[in-house]
């Protein structure tokens, strides 16, 4: 759950806008922290344990609980608008440094393409001596390209009008393109086991779309549509980029 809120540093007069993050852990309250917090295009994530919805350890394994850590992470960068490629640093704080393996395993699956500067520690303890490892991270929230854009309501004519469509139909053209690099690099890790679950992540994908839909006000069987459409257009790209390279 966001909020918005501002941060005053000390007992200068300065106030910069913070929107918060609070997961629902009764840690949070009890410490008086927040999950995540954005300053400007700041965002810091207070260290995150590999815990369930109900407050329990996930697993006894140590790549299960940094990859649980890590996903905790992302949900609330998403509800910050945003997500992991934003991530500059982590740490990782671990009571087992000798299963490094396993949690650099998980680290390294997470980030992908996108990997932040980090750090692993051994610790003597965390907070519950089920937990083998803590993660916390600090992230660059991505610039607003739309930022210089003149405003729908500030537009005094159709002149406005249309050229602020043609650079946000610039941006969306150069965006599919970035998406077909990553469609791409994607092939170098498919695997057989991958590829039946594609189905099932399809069908979250176009599920996620709709309430992006609704969340804006469009309809979302158009958007559905628009998406399986530039799925379709993808897989022909990737068949014939494979092709020509045989």
């Amino acid at each position: 759950m966001a909020g918005d809120g501002f941060v005053n540093w000390g007992k200068t007069s300065m106030k910069l806008p913070a929107q918060r993050v609070r997961s629902g852990a009764p840690w949070e309250a009890q410490v008086g922290y927040c999950r995540a917090i954005r300053v400007g295009n700041q965002i810091y994530l207070s260290g995150t344990a590999p815990v369930d919805a109900q407050g329990q350890v996930v697993s006894t394994d140590g790549y299960a609980q940094a990859k649980r850590c890590l996903e905790i992470i992302q949900t609330a960068l998403q509800e910050l608008k945003t997500d992991t490629h934003a991530i500059v640093r982590t740490r990782m704080f671990v009571t087992d440094i000798s299963q490094w393996e396993a949690f650099a395993q998980a680290h390294q699956e997470f980030f992908g393409a996108h990997p932040p500067a980090t750090t692993m520690v051994q610790v003597s303890a965390l907070i519950d001596p089920a937990m083998l490892i803590e993660i916390e991270a600090d992230a660059i929230f991505p610039e607003d390209r739309s930022a210089s854009m003149v405003t729908a309501q500030a537009c005094q004519n159709m002149a406005d009008i249309r050229a602020a469509i043609d650079q946000l139909d610039a941006q969306v053209i150069k965006l599919l393109g970035q998406r077909f690099e990553y469609v791409k690099a994607a092939t170098q890790f498919k695997s057989n086991a991958q590829s039946v679950r594609a189905p099932e992540r399809l069908q979250a994908m176009m599920q996620q779309r709709r309430q992006w839909a609704e969340a804006v006000g469009l309809d979302p069987d158009v958007i559905e549509k628009l998406y399986r459409d530039l799925v379709q257009y993808f897989i022909e790209l990737e068949l014939a980029d494979w092709h020509s390279s045989q």
